[in-house]
């Protein structure tokens, strides 16, 4: 008897997953914790991003994506990368990390979701400079010259 080449944990080896059900004996229930995944024509649609603007400098922070069409097989699509997502089932959000201390300017990027080969249309995601200093506070601390008197 082989051992069964599984990880222990939740996560299957590249083509264990959902396919477990295909050579289950009549009534096993094998299977029968595989999440509900969307079917693979249902495009997934975005609604909001929480937050949807960051500032150069803040604290790195969980990105919360509203929409329809979510699963647990979902993947959101920050500036063009497929991000570890999580599924909320509590209320059909996704959710990842934005790191960050990757940006180091003002931009605008583009958040999509994926179901599969479908993509969602497109919200964007801001990231503002990080604001200027007080140049006149700046100079005053760093001037050697005396104060006029009044």
């Amino acid at each position: 008897m082989t051992e069964d080449p599984k990880p222990k944990g939740d996560t299957p080896l590249a083509g264990q997953g959902s396919m477990a059900s295909i050579n289950e004996p009549e009534g096993s229930t094998i299977g029968s914790n595989i999440p509900d995944q969307p079917e693979p024509d249902v495009m997934p649609n975005v609604t909001g991003l929480v937050p949807d603007v960051a500032t150069i400098g803040d604290d790195s922070f969980t990105l919360d994506v509203e929409g329809e069409g979510f699963s647990a097989a979902s993947v959101i699509v920050f500036a063009g990368h497929d991000e570890p997502t999580t599924f909320n089932e509590e209320d059909g959000t996704l959710s990842t990390g934005v790191d960050m201390d990757v940006w180091k300017g003002a931009d605008v990027v583009p958040v999509q979701v994926r179901n599969g080969a479908m993509l969602s249309n497109t919200m964007d995601f801001t990231f503002d400079a990080e604001p200027a200093a007080d140049t006149e506070t700046s100079k005053r601390r760093t001037s050697n010259k005396p104060r006029p008197r009044k």
